[in-house]
Protein backbone atom coordinates (compact mmCIF):
# COMPACT_ATOMS: atom_id res chain seq x y z
CA UNK A 1 0.00 0.00 0.00
CA UNK A 2 1.23 3.51 -0.76
CA UNK A 3 2.75 4.95 2.44
CA UNK A 4 0.76 8.17 2.74
CA UNK A 5 -2.50 6.35 2.04
CA UNK A 6 -1.66 3.80 4.73
CA UNK A 7 -1.05 6.53 7.31
CA UNK A 8 -4.31 8.26 6.44
CA UNK A 9 -6.19 4.96 6.66
CA UNK A 10 -4.67 4.40 10.09
CA UNK A 11 -5.74 7.87 11.19
CA UNK A 12 -9.28 7.16 10.01
CA UNK A 13 -9.58 3.80 11.77
CA UNK A 14 -12.38 3.80 14.28
CA UNK A 15 -13.91 7.00 12.90
CA UNK A 16 -17.20 6.62 11.02
CA UNK A 17 -17.22 10.19 9.75
CA UNK A 18 -14.83 13.07 9.29
CA UNK A 19 -16.01 16.60 10.01
CA UNK A 20 -15.54 19.23 7.35
CA UNK A 21 -17.53 22.43 7.95
CA UNK A 22 -20.20 22.78 5.25
CA UNK A 23 -22.55 25.70 4.67
CA UNK A 24 -26.08 25.17 5.93
CA UNK A 25 -27.51 25.43 2.42
CA UNK A 26 -24.89 23.14 0.85
CA UNK A 27 -25.90 20.37 -1.51
CA UNK A 28 -27.48 17.40 0.28
CA UNK A 29 -25.31 14.33 0.69
CA UNK A 30 -26.04 10.84 1.86
CA UNK A 31 -24.07 11.24 5.08
CA UNK A 32 -24.05 13.65 8.00
CA UNK A 33 -21.11 15.15 9.81
CA UNK A 34 -20.42 14.03 13.38
CA UNK A 35 -18.52 15.71 16.19
CA UNK A 36 -14.79 15.12 15.60
CA UNK A 37 -12.79 13.12 18.09
CA UNK A 38 -9.47 14.33 19.42
CA UNK A 39 -6.52 13.60 17.15
CA UNK A 40 -2.81 13.83 17.67
CA UNK A 41 -1.08 16.56 15.67
CA UNK A 42 0.41 14.18 13.01
CA UNK A 43 -2.96 12.44 12.50
CA UNK A 44 -4.72 15.77 12.25
CA UNK A 45 -2.25 16.98 9.64
CA UNK A 46 -2.71 13.85 7.54
CA UNK A 47 -6.48 14.10 7.61
CA UNK A 48 -6.51 17.80 6.79
CA UNK A 49 -4.19 17.16 3.88
CA UNK A 50 -6.50 14.45 2.57
CA UNK A 51 -9.52 16.72 3.02
CA UNK A 52 -7.89 19.55 1.10
CA UNK A 53 -6.75 17.23 -1.67
CA UNK A 54 -10.25 15.77 -1.99
CA UNK A 55 -11.87 19.21 -2.25
CA UNK A 56 -9.31 20.28 -4.85
CA UNK A 57 -9.89 17.03 -6.76
CA UNK A 58 -13.57 17.90 -7.19
CA UNK A 59 -12.81 21.40 -8.45
CA UNK A 60 -10.05 20.15 -10.78
CA UNK A 61 -12.01 17.16 -12.05
CA UNK A 62 -15.34 18.94 -12.66
CA UNK A 63 -15.23 19.11 -16.48
CA UNK A 64 -14.29 15.45 -16.78
CA UNK A 65 -16.70 14.17 -14.13
CA UNK A 66 -19.60 16.29 -15.37
CA UNK A 67 -19.27 15.08 -18.95
CA UNK A 68 -19.02 11.52 -17.67
CA UNK A 69 -22.28 12.00 -15.73
CA UNK A 70 -23.89 12.92 -19.05
CA UNK A 71 -22.25 9.92 -20.76
CA UNK A 72 -23.56 7.57 -18.07
CA UNK A 73 -27.06 8.99 -18.57
CA UNK A 74 -26.65 8.59 -22.34
CA UNK A 75 -25.78 4.91 -21.91
CA UNK A 76 -28.14 4.19 -19.01
CA UNK A 77 -31.24 6.38 -19.38
CA UNK A 78 -31.33 6.60 -23.16
CA UNK A 79 -30.08 3.08 -23.78
CA UNK A 80 -27.71 4.60 -26.34
CA UNK A 81 -24.39 3.38 -27.67
CA UNK A 82 -21.47 5.41 -28.97
CA UNK A 83 -22.37 7.30 -32.18
CA UNK A 84 -26.13 7.15 -31.47
CA UNK A 85 -27.93 10.52 -31.44
CA UNK A 86 -30.25 11.26 -28.55
CA UNK A 87 -32.46 14.28 -29.04
CA UNK A 88 -35.41 16.34 -27.86
CA UNK A 89 -37.57 17.00 -30.99
CA UNK A 90 -40.06 19.16 -29.06
CA UNK A 91 -37.44 21.00 -27.04
CA UNK A 92 -36.09 20.06 -23.63
CA UNK A 93 -38.39 20.05 -20.64
CA UNK A 94 -37.50 19.53 -17.00
CA UNK A 95 -36.84 15.84 -17.61
CA UNK A 96 -33.61 16.81 -19.35
CA UNK A 97 -31.53 17.08 -16.21
CA UNK A 98 -28.38 18.43 -17.82
CA UNK A 99 -26.71 21.63 -16.66
CA UNK A 100 -28.46 24.88 -17.69
CA UNK A 101 -30.23 23.42 -20.71
CA UNK A 102 -32.04 25.60 -23.22
CA UNK A 103 -35.66 24.63 -23.80
CA UNK A 104 -36.05 26.81 -26.92
CA UNK A 105 -33.87 24.76 -29.26
CA UNK A 106 -33.97 21.06 -30.05
CA UNK A 107 -30.91 19.51 -28.46
CA UNK A 108 -29.01 16.61 -30.01
CA UNK A 109 -26.26 14.81 -28.04
CA UNK A 110 -23.81 12.17 -29.17
CA UNK A 111 -20.69 10.61 -27.68
CA UNK A 112 -17.85 9.09 -29.68
CA UNK A 113 -14.92 6.92 -28.59
CA UNK A 114 -11.93 6.52 -30.88
CA UNK A 115 -10.33 3.88 -28.67
CA UNK A 116 -13.27 1.59 -29.49
CA UNK A 117 -14.04 2.67 -33.05
CA UNK A 118 -11.02 4.48 -34.48
CA UNK A 119 -11.53 7.78 -36.36
CA UNK A 120 -15.18 8.89 -36.38
CA UNK A 121 -16.98 10.69 -39.21
CA UNK A 122 -19.58 13.35 -38.44
CA UNK A 123 -21.69 14.34 -41.44
CA UNK A 124 -23.64 17.56 -41.05
CA UNK A 125 -25.96 18.87 -43.80
CA UNK A 126 -26.09 22.56 -44.68
CA UNK A 127 -28.97 24.74 -43.47
CA UNK A 128 -32.21 25.02 -45.43
CA UNK A 129 -35.03 27.55 -45.32
CA UNK A 130 -36.50 27.45 -41.81
CA UNK A 131 -33.96 25.03 -40.28
CA UNK A 132 -30.29 25.04 -39.34
CA UNK A 133 -27.76 23.65 -36.85
CA UNK A 134 -25.32 25.11 -34.39
CA UNK A 135 -23.07 23.10 -32.11
CA UNK A 136 -19.64 22.34 -30.71
CA UNK A 137 -17.40 19.28 -30.49
CA UNK A 138 -15.51 18.99 -27.18
CA UNK A 139 -13.09 16.46 -25.74
CA UNK A 140 -13.53 14.52 -22.50
CA UNK A 141 -12.29 17.53 -20.48
CA UNK A 142 -14.79 19.72 -22.36
CA UNK A 143 -12.09 21.60 -24.20
CA UNK A 144 -13.96 23.15 -27.16
CA UNK A 145 -12.44 21.90 -30.40
CA UNK A 146 -14.68 23.12 -33.22
CA UNK A 147 -17.98 24.91 -33.71
CA UNK A 148 -20.08 23.31 -36.44
CA UNK A 149 -23.12 24.51 -38.36
CA UNK A 150 -22.22 28.20 -37.93
CA UNK A 151 -23.89 30.41 -40.57
CA UNK A 152 -25.56 27.34 -42.04
CA UNK A 153 -22.38 25.54 -43.08
CA UNK A 154 -22.37 21.77 -43.36
CA UNK A 155 -19.50 19.40 -43.96
CA UNK A 156 -17.75 16.17 -43.08
CA UNK A 157 -15.69 16.19 -39.90
CA UNK A 158 -13.25 13.50 -38.81
CA UNK A 159 -12.68 13.02 -35.06
CA UNK A 160 -9.20 11.52 -34.71
CA UNK A 161 -7.63 9.45 -31.91
CA UNK A 162 -5.21 11.43 -29.69
CA UNK A 163 -2.23 9.48 -31.00
CA UNK A 164 -3.16 9.82 -34.69
CA UNK A 165 -0.19 10.80 -36.86
CA UNK A 166 -1.25 9.73 -40.35
CA UNK A 167 -2.74 11.69 -43.19
CA UNK A 168 -6.36 12.82 -43.17
CA UNK A 169 -8.39 11.61 -46.18
CA UNK A 170 -9.45 14.40 -48.56
CA UNK A 171 -12.87 15.94 -48.02
CA UNK A 172 -12.77 15.88 -44.21
CA UNK A 173 -12.15 18.62 -41.66
CA UNK A 174 -9.94 17.04 -38.96
CA UNK A 175 -10.89 17.36 -35.29
CA UNK A 176 -8.02 16.52 -32.93
CA UNK A 177 -9.06 15.85 -29.31
CA UNK A 178 -6.37 14.89 -26.82
CA UNK A 179 -8.72 12.26 -25.36
CA UNK A 180 -10.38 9.16 -26.76
CA UNK A 181 -13.85 10.26 -25.70
CA UNK A 182 -15.55 13.25 -27.26
CA UNK A 183 -18.99 14.80 -27.04
CA UNK A 184 -20.96 16.88 -29.49
CA UNK A 185 -23.76 19.22 -28.50
CA UNK A 186 -25.77 20.01 -31.60
CA UNK A 187 -28.76 22.33 -31.65
CA UNK A 188 -31.48 21.89 -34.24
CA UNK A 189 -32.82 25.41 -34.69
CA UNK A 190 -36.09 26.00 -36.52
CA UNK A 191 -37.38 29.42 -37.50
CA UNK A 192 -40.78 28.87 -35.88
CA UNK A 193 -43.10 26.18 -34.54
CA UNK A 194 -45.03 26.11 -37.82
CA UNK A 195 -45.68 22.72 -39.39
CA UNK A 196 -43.51 23.61 -42.39
CA UNK A 197 -40.51 24.63 -40.27
CA UNK A 198 -40.86 21.56 -38.03
CA UNK A 199 -40.90 19.32 -41.08
CA UNK A 200 -37.85 21.10 -42.51
CA UNK A 201 -36.04 20.73 -39.19
CA UNK A 202 -36.88 17.04 -38.85
CA UNK A 203 -35.78 16.34 -42.42
CA UNK A 204 -32.46 18.07 -41.75
CA UNK A 205 -31.93 16.13 -38.52
CA UNK A 206 -32.48 12.85 -40.36
CA UNK A 207 -29.47 13.62 -42.56
CA UNK A 208 -26.97 13.83 -39.69
CA UNK A 209 -24.71 10.78 -39.61
CA UNK A 210 -22.02 9.55 -37.22
CA UNK A 211 -20.02 6.42 -38.03
CA UNK A 212 -16.48 4.99 -37.97
CA UNK A 213 -14.28 5.96 -40.90
CA UNK A 214 -13.71 2.25 -41.41
CA UNK A 215 -17.34 2.01 -42.52
CA UNK A 216 -17.37 5.05 -44.80
CA UNK A 217 -18.03 2.91 -47.88
CA UNK A 218 -21.22 1.52 -46.34
CA UNK A 219 -22.28 3.66 -43.33
CA UNK A 220 -24.70 2.03 -40.87
CA UNK A 221 -28.22 3.38 -40.50
CA UNK A 222 -28.11 6.24 -38.03
CA UNK A 223 -29.89 5.53 -34.76
CA UNK A 224 -31.90 8.31 -33.11
CA UNK A 225 -33.39 8.11 -29.60
CA UNK A 226 -36.31 10.43 -28.77
CA UNK A 227 -35.85 11.64 -25.18
CA UNK A 228 -39.01 13.73 -24.91
CA UNK A 229 -40.66 11.71 -22.13
CA UNK A 230 -37.56 10.11 -20.63
CA UNK A 231 -35.79 11.34 -17.51
CA UNK A 232 -32.17 12.04 -18.39
CA UNK A 233 -30.14 12.20 -15.18
CA UNK A 234 -26.99 13.91 -16.41
CA UNK A 235 -26.04 15.86 -13.26
CA UNK A 236 -23.00 15.13 -11.10
CA UNK A 237 -23.55 13.53 -7.71
CA UNK A 238 -21.57 15.37 -5.04
CA UNK A 239 -20.76 12.45 -2.79
CA UNK A 240 -18.15 9.69 -2.61
CA UNK A 241 -19.25 8.36 -6.02
CA UNK A 242 -17.64 11.45 -7.58
CA UNK A 243 -14.22 10.06 -6.68
CA UNK A 244 -15.07 6.53 -7.79
CA UNK A 245 -15.98 7.83 -11.25
CA UNK A 246 -12.98 10.19 -11.33
CA UNK A 247 -10.58 7.35 -10.56
CA UNK A 248 -12.12 5.23 -13.31
CA UNK A 249 -11.96 8.06 -15.85
CA UNK A 250 -8.34 8.86 -15.14
CA UNK A 251 -7.46 5.24 -15.93
CA UNK A 252 -9.65 5.24 -19.04
CA UNK A 253 -8.37 8.46 -20.58
CA UNK A 254 -5.06 10.00 -21.55
CA UNK A 255 -3.32 12.17 -18.95
CA UNK A 256 -2.12 15.57 -20.13
CA UNK A 257 1.36 16.79 -19.07
CA UNK A 258 -0.17 19.72 -17.23
CA UNK A 259 -2.19 17.33 -15.05
CA UNK A 260 0.71 15.20 -13.79
CA UNK A 261 1.16 17.34 -10.68
CA UNK A 262 -2.50 16.88 -9.75
CA UNK A 263 -2.20 13.13 -10.39
CA UNK A 264 0.48 13.11 -7.71
CA UNK A 265 -1.74 15.03 -5.32
CA UNK A 266 -4.44 12.38 -5.66
CA UNK A 267 -2.18 9.59 -4.40
CA UNK A 268 -2.99 10.09 -0.67
CA UNK A 269 -6.65 9.48 -1.55
CA UNK A 270 -5.79 6.16 -3.16
CA UNK A 271 -6.45 7.38 -6.72
CA UNK A 272 -3.71 6.24 -9.09
CA UNK A 273 -3.91 5.60 -12.80
CA UNK A 274 -4.23 1.91 -13.65
CA UNK A 275 -5.02 0.82 -10.08
CA UNK A 276 -8.31 -0.11 -8.45
CA UNK A 277 -9.81 2.53 -6.18
CA UNK A 278 -11.22 0.86 -3.07
CA UNK A 279 -11.71 3.42 -0.28
CA UNK A 280 -12.54 2.06 3.16
CA UNK A 281 -15.44 3.35 5.24
CA UNK A 282 -13.43 6.11 6.87
CA UNK A 283 -12.14 7.40 3.54
CA UNK A 284 -15.66 7.19 2.08
CA UNK A 285 -16.91 9.50 4.84
CA UNK A 286 -14.05 11.93 4.22
CA UNK A 287 -14.71 11.96 0.48
CA UNK A 288 -18.45 12.41 0.94
CA UNK A 289 -17.95 15.46 3.13
CA UNK A 290 -15.30 16.90 0.82
CA UNK A 291 -17.58 16.59 -2.21
CA UNK A 292 -20.36 18.41 -0.36
CA UNK A 293 -18.02 21.20 0.70
CA UNK A 294 -16.60 21.59 -2.82
CA UNK A 295 -20.16 21.81 -4.17
CA UNK A 296 -21.10 24.47 -1.62
CA UNK A 297 -17.98 26.46 -2.54
CA UNK A 298 -18.69 26.27 -6.28
CA UNK A 299 -22.31 27.34 -5.76
CA UNK A 300 -21.21 30.41 -3.84
CA UNK A 301 -18.46 31.25 -6.31
CA UNK A 302 -20.89 30.95 -9.22
CA UNK A 303 -22.76 33.91 -7.75
CA UNK A 304 -19.86 36.06 -6.58
CA UNK A 305 -16.92 35.25 -8.87
CA UNK A 306 -18.21 37.17 -11.89
CA UNK A 307 -17.63 40.51 -13.60
CA UNK A 308 -20.59 42.59 -14.84
CA UNK A 309 -20.91 42.77 -18.63
CA UNK A 310 -22.00 46.39 -18.38
CA UNK A 311 -20.85 48.77 -15.66
CA UNK A 312 -23.32 48.94 -12.72
CA UNK A 313 -25.26 45.96 -14.12
CA UNK A 314 -26.07 42.59 -12.54
CA UNK A 315 -25.77 40.72 -15.84
CA UNK A 316 -22.48 38.90 -16.44
CA UNK A 317 -20.98 36.23 -18.66
CA UNK A 318 -21.27 32.99 -16.66
CA UNK A 319 -17.92 31.70 -15.45
CA UNK A 320 -15.95 34.84 -14.79
CA UNK A 321 -13.90 37.09 -17.06
CA UNK A 322 -11.18 34.56 -17.89
CA UNK A 323 -13.65 32.29 -19.72
CA UNK A 324 -14.28 34.53 -22.74
CA UNK A 325 -10.77 36.00 -22.66
CA UNK A 326 -9.19 32.56 -23.15
CA UNK A 327 -12.03 31.15 -25.30
CA UNK A 328 -12.81 28.60 -22.57
CA UNK A 329 -9.28 27.19 -22.42
CA UNK A 330 -8.44 28.79 -19.01
CA UNK A 331 -4.77 29.18 -19.94
CA UNK A 332 -2.85 32.45 -19.51
CA UNK A 333 0.89 33.08 -19.99
CA UNK A 334 1.38 32.85 -16.24
CA UNK A 335 -1.12 30.28 -14.92
CA UNK A 336 -3.93 27.82 -15.62
CA UNK A 337 -7.09 28.89 -13.80
CA UNK A 338 -8.31 25.62 -12.28
CA UNK A 339 -10.76 27.35 -9.92
CA UNK A 340 -12.54 29.31 -12.65
CA UNK A 341 -12.81 26.20 -14.78
CA UNK A 342 -14.30 24.18 -11.93
CA UNK A 343 -16.79 26.90 -11.05
CA UNK A 344 -17.98 27.20 -14.63
CA UNK A 345 -18.29 23.49 -15.29
CA UNK A 346 -20.44 23.25 -12.19
CA UNK A 347 -23.12 25.03 -14.21
CA UNK A 348 -22.42 24.56 -17.94
CA UNK A 349 -21.39 21.91 -20.44
CA UNK A 350 -19.83 21.99 -23.91
CA UNK A 351 -18.76 25.64 -24.25
CA UNK A 352 -18.37 27.11 -27.71
CA UNK A 353 -15.00 27.30 -29.45
CA UNK A 354 -15.53 30.95 -30.41
CA UNK A 355 -17.68 33.12 -28.17
CA UNK A 356 -20.28 35.25 -29.93
CA UNK A 357 -20.28 33.44 -33.26
CA UNK A 358 -23.65 31.70 -33.09
CA UNK A 359 -24.81 32.57 -29.58
CA UNK A 360 -24.08 34.76 -26.58
CA UNK A 361 -25.15 34.15 -22.97
CA UNK A 362 -25.66 36.46 -20.01
CA UNK A 363 -26.31 35.30 -16.46
CA UNK A 364 -28.10 37.05 -13.58
CA UNK A 365 -27.78 35.99 -9.93
CA UNK A 366 -29.10 39.14 -8.24
CA UNK A 367 -31.95 41.58 -8.74
CA UNK A 368 -31.53 45.29 -9.53
CA UNK A 369 -30.80 46.06 -5.87
CA UNK A 370 -28.16 43.35 -5.52
CA UNK A 371 -30.33 40.85 -3.65
CA UNK A 372 -30.19 37.15 -4.44
CA UNK A 373 -33.05 35.71 -6.46
CA UNK A 374 -35.51 33.52 -4.54
CA UNK A 375 -38.51 31.56 -5.73
CA UNK A 376 -41.18 32.96 -3.44
CA UNK A 377 -40.69 36.52 -4.71
CA UNK A 378 -42.16 38.02 -7.88
CA UNK A 379 -39.89 39.76 -10.39
CA UNK A 380 -40.08 41.54 -13.71
CA UNK A 381 -37.59 41.73 -16.56
CA UNK A 382 -38.35 44.36 -19.19
CA UNK A 383 -36.82 43.12 -22.44
CA UNK A 384 -36.08 46.03 -24.78
CA UNK A 385 -37.78 46.28 -28.15
CA UNK A 386 -35.89 45.00 -31.18
CA UNK A 387 -33.27 42.90 -29.41
CA UNK A 388 -30.29 42.84 -31.85
CA UNK A 389 -30.29 39.15 -32.80
CA UNK A 390 -30.53 37.44 -36.18
CA UNK A 391 -32.50 34.53 -34.76
CA UNK A 392 -34.11 34.79 -31.30
CA UNK A 393 -33.61 35.42 -27.60
CA UNK A 394 -34.57 33.21 -24.64
CA UNK A 395 -34.80 33.72 -20.87
CA UNK A 396 -34.54 30.60 -18.66
CA UNK A 397 -34.37 30.05 -14.90
CA UNK A 398 -32.37 27.36 -13.08
CA UNK A 399 -32.01 25.89 -9.61
CA UNK A 400 -29.10 27.42 -7.73
CA UNK A 401 -28.49 24.05 -6.05
CA UNK A 402 -28.37 21.81 -9.12
CA UNK A 403 -27.82 24.32 -11.99
CA UNK A 404 -30.50 22.33 -13.82
CA UNK A 405 -34.14 22.99 -14.56
CA UNK A 406 -36.46 22.81 -11.58
CA UNK A 407 -38.11 19.42 -11.53
CA UNK A 408 -41.78 19.44 -12.55
CA UNK A 409 -41.48 23.01 -13.80
CA UNK A 410 -44.22 23.84 -16.30
CA UNK A 411 -42.70 27.09 -17.66
CA UNK A 412 -38.92 27.41 -17.20
CA UNK A 413 -38.45 29.63 -20.28
CA UNK A 414 -39.87 32.59 -22.19
CA UNK A 415 -38.52 33.35 -25.65
CA UNK A 416 -39.10 35.54 -28.68
CA UNK A 417 -40.22 32.52 -30.72
CA UNK A 418 -43.46 32.49 -28.72
CA UNK A 419 -46.06 34.45 -30.66
CA UNK A 420 -48.30 34.59 -27.59
CA UNK A 421 -45.96 36.95 -25.72
CA UNK A 422 -47.72 40.24 -25.01
CA UNK A 423 -45.83 43.37 -26.00
CA UNK A 424 -46.08 46.84 -24.51
CA UNK A 425 -47.04 49.79 -26.71
CA UNK A 426 -43.37 50.72 -27.20
CA UNK A 427 -42.41 47.19 -28.28
CA UNK A 428 -40.80 46.16 -24.99
CA UNK A 429 -41.83 42.88 -23.40
CA UNK A 430 -42.33 42.43 -19.67
CA UNK A 431 -41.43 38.97 -18.39
CA UNK A 432 -42.76 38.00 -14.96
CA UNK A 433 -40.89 35.51 -12.80
CA UNK A 434 -42.36 33.93 -9.68
CA UNK A 435 -44.45 31.10 -8.23
CA UNK A 436 -47.68 32.20 -9.96
CA UNK A 437 -48.46 34.21 -13.12
CA UNK A 438 -50.07 37.65 -13.12
CA UNK A 439 -53.66 37.46 -14.32
CA UNK A 440 -53.88 37.71 -18.09
CA UNK A 441 -50.11 37.50 -18.56
CA UNK A 442 -49.60 33.76 -18.39
CA UNK A 443 -47.67 33.72 -21.70
CA UNK A 444 -45.14 36.20 -20.24
CA UNK A 445 -44.60 34.19 -17.06
CA UNK A 446 -41.64 32.00 -16.00
CA UNK A 447 -42.16 29.75 -13.01
CA UNK A 448 -39.99 29.54 -9.88
CA UNK A 449 -40.85 27.34 -6.88
CA UNK A 450 -41.22 29.01 -3.51
CA UNK A 451 -38.37 28.33 -1.11
CA UNK A 452 -35.80 27.72 -3.87
CA UNK A 453 -32.94 29.97 -4.91
CA UNK A 454 -32.53 30.48 -8.65
CA UNK A 455 -30.49 32.19 -11.32
CA UNK A 456 -31.25 33.10 -14.92
CA UNK A 457 -29.60 33.01 -18.31
CA UNK A 458 -30.54 35.30 -21.17
CA UNK A 459 -29.47 33.74 -24.47
CA UNK A 460 -29.06 35.61 -27.72
CA UNK A 461 -28.90 33.48 -30.86
CA UNK A 462 -27.23 35.14 -33.80
CA UNK A 463 -26.08 38.16 -31.72
CA UNK A 464 -25.49 41.36 -33.68
CA UNK A 465 -22.46 43.59 -33.21
CA UNK A 466 -24.37 45.89 -30.84
CA UNK A 467 -24.49 43.06 -28.28
CA UNK A 468 -20.80 42.23 -28.45
CA UNK A 469 -19.78 45.92 -28.48
CA UNK A 470 -21.99 46.57 -25.42
CA UNK A 471 -23.96 49.25 -27.28
CA UNK A 472 -27.14 47.35 -26.46
CA UNK A 473 -28.09 46.82 -22.82
CA UNK A 474 -30.45 44.47 -20.98
CA UNK A 475 -32.04 45.96 -17.83
CA UNK A 476 -31.66 44.23 -14.48
CA UNK A 477 -34.34 41.98 -13.01
CA UNK A 478 -36.60 43.97 -10.68
CA UNK A 479 -38.30 42.55 -7.60
CA UNK A 480 -42.01 43.38 -7.53
CA UNK A 481 -43.04 41.84 -4.27
CA UNK A 482 -43.39 38.70 -2.21
CA UNK A 483 -46.45 36.58 -2.81
CA UNK A 484 -48.20 34.96 0.16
Amino acid sequence: MFGRRALITAALMGRSTVLIPVAADAAPSSGSAARPTALSAPQDQLLRTAQRRAIDAVIWGMPLASLDAMRQAYLRDAGAKYNDIIWWPRGSGWKNQSLTVNTSVRYMYFFCNTRENGPIVVELPSAVAGASFYGTIVDAWQVPLLDIGYEGAGGKYLILPPDHSGDVPPGYTPVRPKTHNSFTLLRSIIASASADDVRAGNALVSQVKIYPLSRADNPPTQRFVDMTDTLYGGLVRYDESFFVRLASLLSEETVQPGDLQMMGMLLPLGIERGKDFTPDSGMVALLRAAAAEAHAWMMEQRITFITPWWADSHWAIPGGPIAPRTEFHWQTPNYFDVDSRGIMFGSIFAPVARLGTGSFYLGAYHDSRGRRLTGENSYRLRVPANVPVREFWAFTVYSQTTAGLFRNSSRPTADSLDRNLKKNADGTIDLYIGPRPPAGLEANWVETPAGESWFAWFRLYGPERAVLDKNWRLPDIEQLGRRP
